[in-house]
């Protein structure tokens, strides 16, 4: 069984890994944001619910048939 993953972010920085990737139901996936300089982390974000901020790095666990994850970033 396998958990399709769609990894975004927003404006002022990156993601990596970034697009959709297949992964296996209940695998972790590790994401790491970098932001352009003079700018943070925001908030992370599975299936539009807001979890974590601040942070660089983020694991999420494949559950479901499809997750979204998306980073945001603000000004320093």
């Amino acid at each position: 069984m396998t958990c399709q993953v769609s990894i975004s972010a927003g404006d002022n920085g990156k993601i990596s890994p970034e697009g959709e990737i297949i992964v296996e139901k209940s695998s972790h996936v590790y994401l790491h944001a970098k932001p352009e300089p003079g700018y943070q982390v925001q908030m992370w974000s599975v299936n539009g619910n807001q979890l974590y901020g601040g942070t660089k790095e983020f694991r999420v666990t494949a559950e479901g048939d499809n997750l979204e994850v998306h980073v945001t970033f603000s000004k320093i």
